[in-house]
């Protein structure tokens, strides 16, 4: 992807994310996607501190294209699935603001995804049910 079409993706995913969104950015939601994944998300051997442990991160539900999980009843993660499969998210610390939760969704109902907060690192790893 050029860093153009990232640049306006990640400026569609910001807006998405405060406001209903535009026409233009619904445009770049996709529904085929929809489902409930599950798996785990560790901490990124190499790429984490010792003390990282996984995030309690074990199923995403997509809904109309909007991505969402909840980590014991709050919402954790928010974001949309474009036609292509890739996904730009929040996840949600507690006490924090949103740090970024990226990844790809291919055909076969596999999702890989990543998070990065400061010595910790995290690789998401979730099948579609069936």
């Amino acid at each position: 992807m050029q860093s153009g079409a990232l640049m306006f993706l990640a400026s569609a995913v910001i807006s998405a994310m405060t406001v209903a969104a535009t026409p233009a950015e619904a445009q770049l939601i996709a529904y085929h996607y929809d489902g409930v994944y599950s798996g785990g998300a560790p901490p990124a051997p190499g790429l984490s501190d010792r003390s990282c442990r996984a995030l309690p991160l074990t199923r995403i539900d997509i809904e109309n294209g909007i991505l969402r999980a909840w980590d014991g009843g709050r919402q954790s993660v928010k974001g949309f699935v474009t036609h292509d499969g890739f996904f730009n998210a929040d996840y949600y610390f507690p006490g924090r603001r949103g740090v970024v939760f990226e990844g790809v969704i291919d055909t076969g109902g596999r999702l890989s995804g990543g998070i990065f907060d400061g010595g910790c690192a995290f690789v998401i790893e979730m099948t579609k049910a069936q």
